[in-house]
């Protein structure tokens, strides 16, 4: 609250270390820091969480690995009751993609068809390794993908086919997962340049469409379908991007999209208002002081055994 945002937490169901050509095995050494005895357990737990206005509550599976169909179910079941956001892990690394088809016979999106999480509600994260009939699946049930780019690119996982799920109708929106990159215009143009990599062709997708991905696609994925547009009776969530510095000098109105999606970075951003309240003023927060709280809060955390 003091950082003045509003957040969706997704709270994330762990339940086993792994998944393998024999089964689950159990959570082992961290993981059992994180992990939970049970679907019913995790609904106890996140029922107890009391979310303000600025707040709302999703669930995530956190993947095939760690959660086996019947508990994806139950938490299916959960997220369908509230009309709550649904997210998971799919299809992040092949090897995933192998384990699931080993035990269970059929693909992470496959296995999440069948246990009832793929619907309108639900994110698939990552995506990197579809198949055509994956991406069919999605299209079908509405639900959304969340691409990481700059995370697949630090952990040298690949690139997932954004042109083909956008030719089909998937939404896509963008993650920072990892936080290898802190920066949601790089998260945006990594689509396009990824993609022109891999095509050797330029123009997959337009500028616009990757300003929609971070923005309307990335709130209603979240469980916030009134943001994300500056509309009539959409909240007042806007941001000030500088068109004086190095990489934006010489904006026009005609080139305003493509300046910020290519060429801006987060350094451009000079203000931010959340539901019309003024959280950043001349790139200084209007309370906190970012760098040094992130500083102290990092440092706690690498110091703790």
């Amino acid at each position: 609250e003091d950082a003045g945002i509003r957040i969706t937490l997704l709270d994330t169901l762990y339940l086993h270390g792994g998944l393998g050509a024999d089964g689950y095995g159990p959570p082992l050494g961290v993981q059992q820091r994180f992990a939970d005895h049970s679907a019913a357990a995790w609904v106890e737990r996140v029922g107890s969480l009391q979310p303000t206005s600025t707040q709302r509550i999703g669930a995530a599976i956190h993947s095939v690995r760690a959660v086996d169909p019947a508990s994806m179910s139950a938490l299916a079941g959960w997220a369908a009751e509230r009309g709550a956001p649904l997210h998971a892990h799919v299809s992040e690394q092949i090897a995933e993609n192998e384990s699931c088809q080993a035990f269970h016979g059929r693909s992470p999106v496959a296995l999440f068809a069948d246990a009832g999480p793929l619907t309108a509600n639900f994110s698939a994260v990552h995506a990197t390794h579809l198949d055509n009939a994956d991406i069919a699946a999605l299209a079908a049930n509405g639900s959304v993908v969340v691409m990481c780019p700059t995370t697949e690119r630090d952990l040298g996982d690949g690139i997932g086919p954004t042109g083909q799920l956008a030719a089909t109708g998937v939404p896509i929106a963008l993650g920072s997962d990892s936080h290898a990159v802190v920066d949601l215009f790089e998260e945006a143009r990594a689509v396009e340049l990824h993609e022109r990599l891999r095509r050797r062709e330029r123009g997959i997708h337009q500028a616009a469409d990757l300003l929609a991905m971070g923005t309307v696609v990335g709130h209603r994925c979240l469980g916030w379908a009134d943001a994300g547009l500056i509309a009539v009776g959409q909240r007042a969530d806007l941001v000030t991007i500088a068109l004086d510095s190095v990489r934006t000098a010489g904006t026009n109105n005609h080139s305003a999209t493509e300046a910020i999606v290519f060429a801006a970075t987060a350094s451009d951003v000079t203000d931010v208002f959340v539901d019309g309240r003024h959280v950043v003023s001349n790139r200084r927060h209007v309370r906190i002081d970012v760098a040094s709280e992130l500083n102290e809060t990092i440092k706690e955390l690498m110091d703790h055994d």
